[in-house]
């Protein structure tokens, strides 16, 4: 048996202890110091009330249900998880501990085992203890072949999965009881992202579970709206747009100093005036040079963390075979004006196509497509294009281009300008190119079905850098068909190894390669905005260094009020 010692956790622990004083990447600029959240609790107990600003809710809080943004706020502040993400996005143990095994079975067949053993004394809100019969249900509950939400549990190799999931079996062979505190799964091969789908909020059976049987989640959903779990706060009550939360006074990591949070829904056009006015206390409004200057001359404090998402322009490799045309194209994008015209100082020009955030970025990553007319003509010449009575032709054919925006009709988009002066620059040289600006619902129709040529889009990042979905030639989110051996063996070789810095040269060997082959141009990273009224918060309990994997609600139990 190979044990891996914990990989993934102790790398996460070494990791906090090299950068938990920097923002490993300029996560975060604040508008002022502030010395960071305790963990200490007040010993006069909990006290005060403050409201924070949401966007639209759907009043979906459980965990196995969520499906926006806001409402998994709700989930996580509520709930708590079996094992937690860092600041970089590495695992590490939160209400659990565990260890990562290679083993052989008695076939002779690889299998990866995870163990996961709660700490002593977590219990759930309502004083009940957390033991390994609720994290077995909650994996049930995924498992279940009435299971309609979007956690991705049900796609991992479990050993016995299947059986449970279509067929008769009432246990999952691969998920073990060893004691009250320990749980063991077994999955069959190995599968480093695996654990992010392992990594549940833990529900208590005891709630949710009552009357559980497979194959009937109705009582579970039951519960949707009304959750209850081991988290900060805890769910009293969701009416006229405002989310009720009193302090967990069992809360695992100390009791909260505030004791009553107010989740109110609220316009993000009216979230500046409604935190200077003294309606609410936080909210996170669009962080744009005119905000930071409302902002400041108002005298409040405000977080710019960067945004988990970025950017890119997108080509598809079947409808633009030659990669030296891919590549004239790649020069001919002057992506850093465009950038500054939209964003000023609150977005960063990047080279490769993954979040900054991500532990698995290259920090070193330097350019390669400078924006250059000249190499974009040498590029567009080596793919056999002559430049005939004005025209860059091959074949007897004009060198054409489309490409997709979602602009709302007006080329709202911060890489408009790059596509406008994408379009001058290559009629200058004798090609054409046509801007599509459709509604969101029409462009994203057509890159799903894989009609455009050239498109401009985004991903949201996850803990998760595996990048096998986006570019393998079976990846289920492939737009750019490059459908290329070498790549797809690197992207494989990715899935297969549970060694961090072997997968850190992976993932650096797989980003180099999309941009060397010019399916991918990644353009911007954004900045989001968070603003604080310092009359009414302790702007030294926030946490140092947040980055969008760890922001105040990670320790919204050491918020404090004036």
């Amino acid at each position: 048996m190979k044990k891996f010692a914990k990989k993934f956790a102790l790398l996460s622990m070494a990791t906090i202890m090299l950068v938990g004083c920097s923002s490993g990447g300029g996560s975060t600029t604040s508008s002022s110091s502030s010395g960071g959240g305790s963990s200490t609790s007040s010993s006069s107990g909990p006290s005060g009330t403050s409201v924070i600003a949401l966007g639209s809710v759907n009043g979906i809080f459980s965990p196995f249900f969520v499906q926006t943004t806001y409402d998994r706020t709700i989930c996580d502040t509520v709930h708590e998880y079996l094992i937690e993400i860092d600041r970089q996005g590495h695992i590490i143990p939160n209400l659990a501990d565990y260890t990562v095994e290679e083993i052989v079975n008695d076939a002779g067949e690889i299998q990866t085992v995870y163990t996961f053993k709660f700490f002593e004394g977590i219990t759930f809100s309502d004083g009940t203890p957390v033991t390994a019969d609720d994290l077995i249900f909650n994996y049930k509950v995924y498992l279940d072949p009435t299971y309609d939400g979007a956690w991705p549990l049900a796609v991992l190799p479990i050993v016995g999965a299947d059986d449970y999931k279509n067929g008769s079996a009432t246990e999952v062979e691969g998920i073990k009881k060893i004691d009250d505190l320990t749980v063991e799964v077994t999955l069959d091969g190995v599968d480093p992202s695996a654990i992010h789908s392992l990594r549940v909020a833990v529900l208590p059976e005891h709630y949710y579970g009552e009357g559980f049987v497979k194959g009937d989640l109705s009582t579970v959903k039951d519960k949707t709206g009304s959750p209850m779990g081991a988290g900060a706060y805890v769910f009293e009550s969701f009416e006229n747009n405002i989310i009720n939360l009193a302090a967990n006074e069992n809360y695992y990591f100390g009791t909260p100093e505030i004791a009553k949070i107010k989740f109110q829904v609220i316009d993000s056009a009216n979230m500046f005036e409604a935190v200077r006015s003294g309606t609410i206390d936080i909210a996170d409004p669009s962080a744009t040079p005119e905000m930071v200057a409302m902002v400041e001359e108002a005298g409040l404090h405000y977080e710019l963390v960067t945004h988990n998402a970025y950017g890119y322009i997108g080509l598809n490799a079947e409808h633009i075979p030659d990669v030296d045309v891919r590549k004239g194209l790649m020069y001919l994008m002057n992506r850093g004006p465009a950038i500054e015209s939209y964003y000023g100082p609150h977005a960063t020009v990047i080279e490769r196509p993954m979040s900054q955030v991500s532990w698995a970025y290259p920090q070193d990553a330097e350019e390669i497509y400078g924006y250059s007319k000249e190499k974009a003509l040498e590029h567009f010449l080596a793919a056999g294009y002559e430049q005939i009575n004005g025209q860059l032709v091959k074949d007897g054919e004009q060198l054409k281009i489309e490409v997709g925006i979602s602009g709302n009709g007006i080329m709202d988009h911060p890489v408009a300008p790059i596509l406008t002066q994408m379009k001058v620059d290559l009629e200058d040289l004798g090609g054409s190119m046509e801007i599509f600006d459709t509604d969101s619902s029409l462009f994203f129709d057509k890159l799903a079905s894989k009609e455009w040529q050239m498109w401009t889009a985004s991903w949201t990042g996850s803990a998760d850098p595996d990048m096998y979905r986006f570019y393998h030639t079976e990846g289920s989110s492939d737009r750019h068909e490059l459908k290329d051996p070498e790549l797809d063996a690197i992207l494989e070789a990715a899935r297969n190894t549970l060694d961090t810095d072997e997968l850190l040269d992976l993932y650096h060997a797989a980003l180099e390669y999309v941009v060397e082959e010019a399916i991918v141009m990644p353009v911007y990273q954004r900045q989001n905005m968070y603003i604080f009224n310092p009359e009414m918060i302790d702007i030294d309990s926030l946490p140092d260094d947040m980055t969008s994997f760890y922001l105040f609600y990670d320790e919204l139990h050491n918020l404090k009020m004036k």
